[in-house]
């Protein structure tokens, strides 16, 4: 079985081809120090039998970056320390763990900033994920904000490093800053008005701040808008893809509502990266078996099957699914609750 086969991912090696996506559990306190939960959460992947694991997203040592209530961070030595622990947990369970680093950007949850940020004035469509709430209007962020942000990313990075991660993921997808910068909405006149120039700058900059394979996690849709396209379509997707290749992203992590399905100009998304950004890539989004994993990657170029939901309701996923026994469904509000038995 390919899913379960050992496996060398941008030079870091994994018992096998199966990734538990980051997800939104809000484990972080009120100064974003992980829970008493964390580590049990995090390692008990491990010891089921899974080769790499991605936290959720954790704030960075930016202004205006942490994106919600309970969010963990990373960007000081207290939490790096926090970390440090569930780090030597999963290592214990032989499993790697890399750090997903977000900025919020508009999608911040209403009252956490006076001054959220994103690459113009503007607000988000709808209501804030967490509470539900009207999201609140963005600030164009200054250039001096943006210099902030970039220095933040390599910040956290290097705390990353000391705390014993095995990588670092870029969270440049679902409409936070990054991700906001790429799209059409950009429409800047200055330098960051190049919208995959964030992307690089933070790239560049946690390369530069630490030796930890670096992945960056892609979505065309967003929390704000599930049917947003890449203007330009394949080409211009092409080009952003050989842009953060270049940049200093090791891994391409690819997310879709429905991965394995063909964009509406009929190419995947994975198949664009492959051709166009030759190198590790992982993908992530409606795969939900341990026979959808296995044709994921038959019919795939890709390098590693990312689940989240699957996971979120089976912590013991792949020891179950090998036995034949019933998964659990998700049910809405389960990243909400505490450790599933």
């Amino acid at each position: 079985m390919k899913l379960l086969s050992p496996h060398l991912l941008a030079g870091l090696a994994l018992r096998n081809r199966l990734v538990v996506a980051p997800m939104s559990r809000m484990q972080g306190d009120s100064a974003g120090m992980p829970n008493v939960d964390a580590a049990a959460y995090y390692a008990r992947f491990a010891l089921n039998g899974v080769g790499l694991i991605l936290t959720e997203a954790l704030y960075t040592a930016g202004p205006a970056s942490r994106a919600y209530y309970g969010q963990p961070g990373l960007t000081n030595p207290e939490q790096a320390g926090h970390w440090r622990t569930i780090c030597d947990a999963v290592h214990q369970h032989g499993g790697r763990l890399f750090a997903q680093l977000q900025h919020a950007g508009k999608l911040a949850e209403p009252g956490l900033h006076d001054r959220p940020l994103g690459p113009v004035d503007g607000v988000a469509a709808g209501l804030s994920w967490q509470t539900q709430r009207p999201n609140v209007p963005a600030h164009r962020a200054t250039d001096e904000e943006i210099e902030q942000i970039v220095q933040g990313y390599g910040e956290s990075a290097r705390w990353a490093e000391e705390a014993g991660f095995d990588g670092i993921e870029i969270h440049g997808a679902r409409g936070y800053l990054i991700n906001d910068f790429l799209s059409a909405g950009n429409t800047r006149n200055d330098r960051w008005g190049d919208r995959p120039h964030l992307a690089e700058a933070v790239l560049q900059r946690v390369k530069a701040q630490c030796s930890l394979p670096v992945s960056f996690n892609y979505s065309q849709y967003k929390m704000d808008d599930y049917h947003h396209q890449m203007p330009g379509g394949p080409v211009a997707l092409a080009a952003l893809f050989q842009r953060l290749r270049h940049a200093g992203a090791d891994i391409l992590h690819l997310s879709a509502r429905r991965i394995l399905h063909p964009e509406p100009w009929g190419e995947r998304l994975v198949d664009i990266a492959a051709r166009s950004a030759p190198g590790p890539l992982l993908i992530n989004g409606g795969i939900r078996t341990l026979q959808a994993c296995e044709q994921a990657l038959a019919d795939t170029p890709a390098d590693g099957v990312a689940l989240a939901r699957p996971f979120l309701a089976n912590p013991d996923w792949l020891p179950r699914s090998l036995a034949g026994d019933v998964l659990r469904d998700y049910e809405p509000g389960m990243e909400r609750r505490p450790l599933l038995a």
